[in-house]
């Protein structure tokens, strides 16, 4: 397993200056927020998303993939407004175009919420045929899906990794798979290792973050009080070899650089001794 950051908690740094930091904390990768000033729509350009290709492989920093900022953002894969949802679409597809010029194998797609007096089978519908042309523009460009399985504060619709599943496997798309979040894990009261064994290679990515199992903090993994070791050991027995993507709060972003150097020393510690 590899261990990365995402970007997200540098809110107030460029993206130039987040790289180096990220590899000088001991990271292997780094995941790309999809908000403003990070990878946001256009903002960016084809000379700069291929300059920061080119820095992060100067810095031997793997660019995992691209996270589209869908929660409490205006965008919504399932809502019955159609306006509203094909410019959600159009924002996908312009995630899924910056992570090929980024050399990201994978963008995330976290469910959204049924809107007041929309069904909850009507946002259902409308999330799935979203999710397949989401895929298609996908597979078209070389890059995975993984859909964000999210806590019931997050989502009605996608809070487990058996609701994931139920939503991506009858598309029957290769290029679909699921991200799990240790934050969300320990809201919906699981401990993540059935689902490790249920997802198999269906798991793309892991991200770790830590609350108090009340509601969703954000915390440095080991700050909160989500029992780690037998995910770890789930994902270890199950022959993961993907990312362990660290997922900080917004609280975190005044004075990010420490906390983020902590958070890899922590999970590189607990990597460590499950090798032994």
């Amino acid at each position: 397993m590899k261990l990365a950051v995402a970007s997200s908690v540098f809110a107030n740094y460029p993206l130039e200056h987040v790289l180096p930091i990220v590899a000088g904390a001991g990271y292997d990768g780094v995941d790309l927020w999809g908000g403003r000033p990070h990878v946001y729509r256009t903002d960016l350009g084809l000379r700069r998303l291929r300059a920061l290709r080119a820095q992060a492989k100067e810095l031997r920093l793997e660019i995992v993939s691209v996270m589209p900022a869908f929660y409490r953002y205006p965008f919504s894969l399932s809502t019955n407004d159609d306006k509203v949802r094909e410019d959600s679409l159009d924002y996908m597809r312009q995630s899924i175009d910056n992570a090929v010029e980024l050399g990201a194998k994978t963008v995330l797609m976290v469910p959204g919420r049924s809107l007041h007096g929309q069904s909850r089978e009507d946002a259902w519908a409308r999330l799935s045929e979203s999710l397949s042309a989401v895929a298609e523009s996908a597979e078209r460009a070389g890059v995975r899906v993984g859909v964000e399985a999210v806590n019931s504060y997050v989502s009605d619709l996608v809070v487990t990794a058996q609701d994931a599943l139920r939503l991506v496997r009858p598309l029957g798309r290769d290029n679909l798979g699921v991200v799990l979040d240790s934050g969300h894990i320990h809201l919906s009261e699981q401990s993540g290792v059935e689902e490790v064994r249920a997802l198999g290679g269906l798991l793309y990515q892991v991200h770790l973050n830590d609350n108090d199992g009340r509601r969703h903090q954000g915390l440095i993994p080991g700050d909160g009080s989500f029992d780690y070791g037998p995910l770890l050991r789930a994902l270890r027995e199950s022959g993961y070899d993907g990312y362990l993507s660290v997922e900080l709060s917004w609280d975190y972003s005044v004075d990010p650089e420490p906390h983020v150097a902590r958070a890899a020393r922590t999970v590189k510690g607990w990597m460590e001794r499950q090798e032994r």
